[in-house]
């Protein structure tokens, strides 16, 4: 099953070397207003779940960045539109 059905993408991380795809992670786009409040509760749980500091302080950063960025593009609402809808809900075209 696609995780993400608004996105195909291929990932790599570059510290360990695992690849990810849509079929097992998801994108968020950084130009979404959503985007910021999306972190900051990622970031709280993983709190709570015991997450390692290192992987919290990231996440901070990470919303940090984001923040910087909206503020130099235009940031929107996030959307999904057109032949997207059906995708997304209900994986079709994948």
């Amino acid at each position: 099953m696609n995780i993400d059905r608004k996105f195909k993408f291929l990932a790599v991380n570059p510290v360990n070397g695992h690849i990810y795809t849509d079929e097992d992670a998801l994108v968020l786009c950084a130009k979404d207003k959503a985007v910021p409040v999306a972190l900051e509760a990622y970031q709280k749980e993983c709190v709570r779940l015991g997450a390692n500091p290192e992987h919290i302080e990231s996440i901070g950063k990470l919303i940090q960045r984001v923040k910087e960025y909206q503020s130099s593009v235009k940031s929107e609402v996030p959307d999904t539109v057109g032949g997207e809808i059906a995708r997304c809900i209900n994986g079709e075209g994948l």
